[in-house]
């Protein structure tokens, strides 16, 4: 069998995976990356890019190239209950809005250009610790097989993964019965539209996002809970917005033939509690480390910032077997210090967003109390 040696293996071409190979590149070590699908590919995310994201991308100099892409401005957010309750807040920070398929090939392609060595498509099917390293089996899309020995393995994969069955990773079990939908609807087909805001509409067990990402085209993302319908999701979104007047404003009836036959990108049983960031060795990072509830923050900046902040302790360190525990233990302390109270935070929101009695109780505070919305979003997120 064929083996390649490397120093850092990062499993996922995701925006924590590209983003941590850009840094670890950087720093000057020898990072190969594997990445199961081709490029470009869609996935499940209300592709909202925070200032958080353009930190980043202005830290690796390559924000210019990014705005070369012509992501679309977003500089408020406004959230709609059913009750017809409205709230809305100027976000106050800098902030896009961008396809997926666009985004992670631009990430992926700049990792490329920097000596990155890119596996794809090909897929990590099983990883052995030794006492000095990792060996790693992949299976590239012809169906070969090959072995990456490496000092350090990082995780990147997303939600969920195969890997996470063959770790055993204690949330596997785990039935949230929270389900993500997203599909792209051409702006032609909606009605009274900002370019520059975020919208999120309510109802009870059900949320949904939308925002502009291009001239043409909006993003809608939704999150619903099973438990409270067993309706498919596509014709839950339909009946919500039949049922709720200010989200059917929007929609046209050509909109809503759309929504029954476009291709959506899903992800079932969602699991927002705490994961381990260290399994078997091998570092977490992204939504493989937590997945953070889509009102109050976006996976995207949690996925970059994570991995800036991985890429700050390993340079602080080394990577050698005698010297990872250190490595692994600041990792644990430093994402435990940046991320635990707005993931707790958005947790909340998220909690009294699909239920019914707090719902209304928020949206009827916020909209008393205009000051609250700007301080919350702060509060969830990571302006400093």
């Amino acid at each position: 069998m064929k083996k390649l040696e490397t120093e850092v293996l990062i499993i996922g071409g995701g925006p924590a995976g590209s983003t941590t190979a850009l840094y670890l590149s950087r720093l000057g070590f020898n990072v190969t990356l594997v990445e199961k699908k081709t490029f470009p590919r869609e996935t499940l995310c209300g592709e909202f890019l925070s200032k958080e994201v353009t930190d980043v991308l202005k830290d690796l100099n390559i924000f210019d190239d990014f705005i070369s892409l012509k992501p679309n401005k977003i500089n408020a957010f406004r959230a709609v209950d059913s009750s017809g309750i409205e709230v809305r807040s100027d976000l106050n920070f800098e902030a896009y809005a961008l396809k997926r398929s666009v985004f992670d090939t631009f990430l992926l392609g700049k990792a490329q250009s920097r000596m990155v060595n890119v596996i794809q498509p090909a897929e990590v099917v099983s990883i052995l610790k030794t006492k000095s390293d990792f060996i790693s089996q992949i299976k590239d899309n012809s169906g070969e097989s090959f072995a990456i020995n490496s000092k350090l393995v990082i995780a990147a994969y997303g939600k969920q993964n195969v890997l996470d069955k063959k770790m055993q990773r204690e949330f596997v079990n785990e039935k949230s019965n929270l389900n993500g939908v997203k599909f792209h609807i051409p702006v032609s087909l909606l009605n009274n539209i900002s370019s520059e805001e975020i919208i999120i509409y309510t109802n009870q067990g059900f949320y949904c996002g939308m925002n502009r990402v291009n001239e043409n085209e909006m993003t809608v993302c939704f999150l619903e809970d099973r438990e409270t319908s067993k309706i498919p999701a596509r014709e839950k979104l339909v009946d919500m917005i039949k049922s709720n007047k200010q989200f059917n404003k929007v929609f046209s009836t050509e909109a809503l033939q759309y929504i029954r036959s476009v291709n959506i990108y899903g992800t079932g049983n969602i699991y927002f509690g705490k994961r381990k960031l260290i399994e078997n060795g091998i570092i977490m990072i992204g939504d493989s480390a937590r997945v953070i509830s889509p009102l109050a923050g976006d996976g995207i900046g949690m996925a970059m910032e994570s991995a800036k902040l991985l890429s700050g302790i390993i340079s602080r360190n080394t990577i050698d077997e005698s010297h990872r525990k250190k490595l692994y233990l600041d990792y644990v302390n430093n994402f435990d210090t940046a991320f635990t109270k707005r993931l707790k935070t958005a947790g909340i929101i998220q909690k009294f967003i699909l239920g019914t009695i707090f719902r209304k109780i928020g949206f009827g505070f916020a909209n008393k109390y205009p000051a609250i919305l700007p301080s919350l979003i702060k509060f969830t997120r990571s302006l400093n």
